[in-house]
Parts: C-alpha cells; sequence; structure tokens
C-alpha cells in the first residue's frame, strides 16, 4: 500500500503545479518545464558575460599594448634628443680646441716674430752648391795655418754665404766648404 500512496502525492504534486489557463495567462509548462526554460535563460546570460568580460580583457590588452608602444616612442624620442645634444657637444668641443690651438699658433707666431731679429730675415738662405766662407778667404798668418779647424753642424737658415774668391792661390791650393747631403754636414774640397 506505501507504494500507492507514494504514486498518488506524486501525481498529485504534479497535478497542482499545472496552473489552469485563466490563471496562468496561456500556456504554463509546470515546474519542470519552466526550469528548463529558465537554466537556458541563465546559460545564454552566463555567455553574453563571459562575451563581455573577454572583450574588456581583450580591449584592457590593447589599451596596456598601446602605452606601451607610446612609452617607447617616448624614450626613443628621448634617446635621440640625448643623441643630438652629445653630438652638439662633442661639436662645441671640438670648435673649442680649434680655436684654442688656432690662438696658441697665433701666440707662437707673434712670439717668433717679436723675438726673431729683422737681420736674419734679410738674408738669403744657404743653397746647394753655394760656396761657403774658407780660411783661404782671410789673410792667413802661421799661426792659423797650423791650427786645425772643426766643421760644426749648423742649422740651413743659419748658414751666411759668401762671394768672395781667394786670389792668392799661388800659396796654398784653394779650399772650398760645400755642404754634402751624403754626409748631412759641410765638407772641405778643392775649388773648382
Amino acid at each position: 500500500m506505501s507504494k500507492f500512496l507514494a504514486v498518488l502525492i506524486s501525481a498529485a504534486i504534479v497535478a497542482t503545479s499545472f496552473a489552469s489557463a485563466a490563471e496562468a495567462g496561456g500556456r504554463h509548462f509546470g515546474m519542470f518545464f519552466g526550469g528548463i526554460a529558465a537554466a537556458g535563460m541563465l546559460a545564454h546570460a552566463a555567455e553574453e558575460r563571459r562575451r563581455e568580460e573577454a572583450y574588456e580583457r581583450a580591449r584592457a590588452r590593447q589599451m596596456m599594448e598601446a602605452r606601451e608602444r607610446e612609452r617607447e616612442r617616448q624614450r626613443a624620442i628621448a634617446a635621440a634628443a640625448a643623441a643630438k645634444r652629445e653630438r652638439a657637444r662633442q661639436y662645441a668641443l671640438q670648435q673649442q680646441k680649434a680655436q684654442l690651438k688656432a690662438a696658441q699658433i697665433a701666440a707662437a707666431e707673434t712670439a717668433d716674430k717679436s723675438a726673431a731679429p729683422s737681420a736674419d730675415t734679410d738674408k738669403p738662405a744657404l743653397k746647394k752648391g753655394d760656396r761657403l766662407p774658407s780660411a783661404a778667404d782671410t789673410p792667413a798668418t802661421a799661426a792659423d795655418i797650423a791650427k786645425t779647424t772643426t766643421v760644426e753642424k749648423t742649422p740651413a737658415d743659419k748658414i751666411e754665404t759668401s762671394s768672395i774668391t781667394s786670389t792668392d792661390t799661388a800659396a796654398t791650393s784653394e779650399t772650398c766648404r760645400r755642404y754634402s747631403a751624403a754626409t748631412d754636414s759641410v765638407i772641405e774640397m778643392p775649388c773648382q
């Protein structure tokens, strides 16, 4: 009997869950079918929320990437400006060094002009093959002939030239001093 009573009670519960057409305002599927519809609507709402969240995440990711690109662009601009400032600083230093060097050269030239006597500037430079004054050009004494002569290296701008020739060829053989490029010194040799 208990089985029969359980079936009867469950049928009564199902029958009461169906409302009449007048109460429901149309079709009413009751507890079982109504739950399925609500579950479908909940699933649809959950899917909408997932789509919206995915859209928001994608939008946030795009915004973050755009901000990062903007930061990179700002860094590149700052680096280019820093490089430009460094090149300008290097150029200014080079210009300053060049001006300092030019000032030093000008100061050295003015010091050389003021230190150098004017008598040295109007003498001609000694050329290769020019005759240098020798002991035979001056009147020789016995004491001077006995002395030995030493030849010193002198700079080319300090060597003086002379065009005096000796007329005393009978007493001694005439020797001339000439510059030898091979020995880089002045040597004595017979005049021609």
